[in-house]
């Protein structure tokens, strides 16, 4: 499809087609990986964000589901990793990428209120682990479904996904609320070995919404 055309299921082939039970939240491919939906911009993270990854790695709120809060010269490393990579996306080589990071821009405020991200392990690109973080004053405008059924979408229909993984806190219930609106199944017989294993050593839950699973639920 070119870019900056809106999207809508009928352009879809038929094969591809989603159901009708809930509303598409891709609207638009963009230029080089980027993507909309319908209040939110996600474009491929840039020099500009490196501010943003400090505020959002190192907040204490934002990274209470996540980890002990990082110092700014670890989040000044991981926003420099992050950024390589996209930059390899860019430049054709998107398939041997680790992971490719986003940052979503609020259509409205045009201010970037968060990442979200797609990690591949091993030479298997069917299968890509997502996540998302937002800052705190964008929260209660259900940006997370929103911004991360974009991008599911986006993983499905143009980088060859079929099964996304997502792994959170067990006492994150925010997030199980809105990865079970996305179509997300919590079946541990399904899952990889290391995903079960982080469940059970760290207190995670873990889920996968396959793309059969996400149209069925569409």
């Amino acid at each position: 499809m070119p870019d900056n055309d809106p999207f809508s299921s009928k352009q879809l082939p038929s094969r591809e087609q989603p159901s009708s039970a809930l509303p598409s939240r891709l609207t638009h491919y963009l230029a080089d990986h980027g993507f909309a939906s319908e209040r939110l911009t996600m474009r491929p993270i840039d020099e500009s964000d490196q501010a943003l990854y400090r505020r959002l790695y190192c907040d204490e709120r934002v990274m209470r589901h996540i980890g002990a809060p990082l110092t700014q010269t670890q989040a000044d490393r991981a926003f420099q990793t992050a950024l390589s990579q996209m930059h390899r996306a860019l430049s054709g080589a998107a398939s041997s990428c680790q992971y490719m990071n986003w940052a979503i821009v609020e259509q409205q405020s045009q201010h970037a209120i968060g990442i979200q991200g797609l990690t591949w392990q091993g030479e298997d690109r069917t299968l890509a682990e997502i996540g998302i973080m937002l800052m705190p004053q964008a929260n209660g405008k259900l940006y997370p479904e929103e911004a991360m059924g974009s991008l599911m979408e986006y993983a499905y229909l143009k980088l060859g996904v079929t099964r996304i993984l997502a792994n959170f806190a067990a006492k994150n219930l925010a997030t199980e609320r809105f990865v079970k609106k996305l179509g997300f199944v919590f079946d541990a017989d399904a899952l990889p070995l290391a995903s079960t294993v982080a469940k059970e050593a760290r207190q995670m839950k873990s889920c996968f919404a396959d793309s059969h699973h996400y149209k069925s639920t569409k």
